[in-house]
């Protein structure tokens, strides 16, 4: 449902970067950073368009049967609807004054979207990577779950995966992320992106290597004047 874009500058260059979110994933706009007349009719459609994906199987059409949702069940999807998409919103909303965007995979395993952080940001050539590193969750963790690290090869710059599980302590709680960056050098600057996902849904995370590598390449960082 449309793209997503900010601007971001150095001190001697104007940068540009967007997100076409691909198929399957919507891009939440955020109050403040994008029209409210857009962000209302996202908000409409985005609820329709999610209470549609999480329908149990069993009342999904296919060719052999046409079967109407029945009421109470379609008022309970809408209203989990809802709610998903007004969590979207208010994450969206608590990360645009860094200069982050939202993006969520719909349609996935019947959940209701996964939302990913994404961000951009310039730093200069010397830079020796503590701090993508460090947004990437690469640093700390506990010492017998250390963080899994993997390099990667990509065709616009150096990439960074890092999976790693965090125990709640005394709570019993875990939470998994997984967040794939990527490091493209310029004449001038190194562009960092940086995707993150982290839930407490840990039968979702085997999937989401898959799909941050299909969200990245829809991130683009362009120099947009001097």
């Amino acid at each position: 449902m449309g793209a997503t874009q900010r601007a971001r500058a150095s001190a001697t260059s104007h940068w540009t970067w967007n997100v076409e979110a691909p198929a399957g994933w919507l891009a939440v706009p955020a109050t403040g950073q994008d029209p409210q007349d857009l962000v209302d009719r996202w908000e409409r459609e985005a609820v329709a368009l999610v209470a549609d994906s999480i329908k149990p199987q069993e009342v999904v059409d296919d060719e052999y049967r046409d079967l109407a949702v029945p009421d109470g069940l379609r008022a309970e999807l809408e209203r989990t609807a809802a709610e998903s998409v007004r969590n979207l919103r208010e994450f969206a909303d608590g990360v645009a004054p860094a200069g982050d965007r939202v993006l969520a995979a719909v349609g996935i395993l019947g959940c209701t979207p996964i939302p990913v952080l994404v961000a951009v940001g310039l730093s200069s050539l010397d830079d020796d990577g503590a701090g993508l590193m460090a947004a990437l969750g690469a640093t700390g963790g506990a010492p017998l779950a250390p963080p899994e690290i993997d390099h990667l090869d990509l065709p616009d710059g150096d990439g960074l995966r890092v999976t790693r599980l965090d125990l709640g302590g005394g709570s019993g709680t875990a939470w998994v992320s997984v967040a794939l960056g990527r490091r493209t050098e310029h004449d001038d600057v190194l562009a960092d992106t940086v995707l993150v996902w982290r839930s407490q849904n840990l039968p979702v995370a085997g999937l989401m290597t898959e799909l941050l590598d299909e969200l990245l390449p829809a991130v683009k960082i362009v120099r947009s004047g001097s």
